[in-house]
């Protein structure tokens, strides 16, 4: 399930002293330190662009779907998938 925005500041362990949760494990040090730099950004973007109940509420450039870069679309997709299916785990 989606942390929100601010789930992993740049602190090295967890303000409850226990352990992250990310990409389905659990991780001592903090997961952001080891996202290289460009995904971390491309996350931080699709936060950014979320919308109520699961959709973009704003696109990153100007114009319509179509008027994005491609790569950054199949990514945003990909980060949607990869929530849908945390969210079906979570719940099962």
């Amino acid at each position: 399930m989606r942390s929100a925005p601010g789930a992993f500041p740049d602190v090295v362990r967890p303000p409850e002293g226990g352990y992250w949760e990310a990409g389905g494990r659990l991780w001592k040090p903090n997961p952001r330190f080891y996202i290289p730099r460009n995904i971390f950004h491309v996350v931080s973007l699709w936060f950014r662009c979320q919308g109520g109940m699961g959709g973009l509420a704003q696109l990153p450039g100007v114009g319509g779907v179509g008027d994005q870069a491609a790569w950054l679309m199949r990514a945003f997709s990909l980060l949607d998938g990869e929530e849908a299916k945390a969210r079906r785990a979570k719940e099962s």
